[in-house]
């Protein structure tokens, strides 16, 4: 399941949130929202902003009115060429 939800995403320009993910693999969101954290912490997705601009960058994360209202997106990690 963990290289269905990344392929899922490497066409997603603008990423997918939690719920989006959840249904196109029709799990539950608590399993995959602990998929997408061990995912991010590989470094196989990113997390952005509902803006597409990628949180980590920001560093006002905690009081971000933005990812509040609109949650989370996730992307996936650009893949190095040998």
């Amino acid at each position: 399941m963990l290289t269905q939800l990344i392929n899922l995403l490497e066409n997603k320009e603008s990423g997918l949130s939690l719920s989006e993910i959840s249904r196109a693999l029709k799990a539950q969101p608590s399993a995959v929202k602990a998929m997408i954290e061990m995912l991010v912490q590989k470094g196989k997705l990113i997390e952005i902003g509902p803006d597409g601009k990628h949180c980590a960058a920001c560093g006002l994360e905690s009081d971000c009115n933005l990812l509040k209202s609109h949650g989370k997106r996730y992307v996936a990690a650009p893949r190095l060429s040998h």
